[in-house]
């Protein structure tokens, strides 16, 4: 028996009521939309998509699992063949847009969608004038998140200077929120504009010093950068001791840490943050490569 049917058993069937013949269906789609968070969270995502398909059967009026079985199609895409990719494309648009369709008042949805049309090429119903219709009908529900759609889009159709001068008002506009921040910082970095990075986040961790996004920010430019080493070993360590109970999160941080300890020099320093986000989250598949590339050394 895989090892979804085997969660969605035990937690339909309940230690509470051994005596009772079957459950409703709302009750019986939460365990399987349970059992699919469960699945998808520990990096099964076959046994996700099972589960969010059940969930969906029992209550196809839920534009929740829609919208989770849209994220789990998703990352099927990842490991699928070239020939079920098509599919499996079409499907999570489809339940992308059932869940817009059954709570057009969704944000999370909405950004869901917006995102499968700026990845998915057009023959499986993607495309840059989809996306940018989806922003401008989020800004409505939401101008924050619909800006940051907005400059999301200008940063893929390869025009930087938009993206980072809306991400910049953003910023003025909604200083306590991260989300452009984290966005302008990861599109500075990947263009290698360390410095500018790093004002950013300096200035951010000045105003408020345990905000861990920041904190993070801090670890990973260091790791990508091999600059500013030492500070970046101690944010992402302040960052670990803020985020107990997160595994994921805390996963990417000692990835982060053992490219902080390999630039520093400390191989075993390194493999061991490597075999701690491995423990954390078994699929960190950047972690394995790494760890695997040091022990051949």
């Amino acid at each position: 028996m895989r090892w979804a049917a085997i969660v969605c058993l035990i937690v339909a069937v309940g230690a509470g009521a051994p005596t009772r013949q079957a459950k409703e269906p709302a009750t019986e789609a939460k365990a399987a939309f349970d059992c699919g968070k469960a699945a998808h969270n520990a990096g099964k995502t076959d046994d996700a998509v099972s589960c969010f398909e059940r969930a969906v059967a029992l209550d196809p009026n839920s534009s929740l699992y829609h919208m989770w079985l849209g994220h789990a199609y998703t990352r099927q895409l990842s490991s699928a063949s070239f020939l079920r990719k098509p599919f499996i494309g079409r499907r999570s648009g489809e339940a992308y847009n059932m869940a817009v369709k059954l709570d057009p008042t969704s944000i999370d949805a909405a950004e869901a969608r917006l995102e499968f049309f700026l990845e998915a090429p057009g023959i499986v119903g993607g495309g840059v004038d989809k996306a940018q219709a989806e922003a401008a009908r989020l800004a409505k529900l939401d101008a924050y998140r619909g800006g940051i759609a907005t400059a999301r889009i200008a940063e893929r159709e390869k025009n930087g200077p938009e993206a980072e001068r809306l991400y910049r008002s953003l910023m003025a506009e909604y200083p306590d929120r991260t989300a452009a921040v984290d966005a302008l910082v990861t599109m500075l970095q990947n263009a290698k504009r360390f410095d500018d990075a790093f004002k950013i986040v300096d200035d951010r961790l000045a105003r408020l010093p345990d905000e861990t996004s920041s904190l993070y920010n801090l670890g990973r430019l260091s790791a990508v950068s091999g600059q500013h080493l030492a500070r970046g070993e101690a944010a992402m360590r302040r960052f670990l001791a803020l985020t107990t109970g997160d595994p994921v999160r805390q996963s990417n941080a000692h990835y982060r840490l053992g490219m902080i300890k390999e630039k520093m020099g400390d191989v075993p320093a390194a493999a061991a943050e490597y075999q701690a986000a491995i423990k954390l989250y078994p699929r960190h598949e950047p972690a394995a490569a790494a760890l695997k590339r040091i022990q051949q050394r």
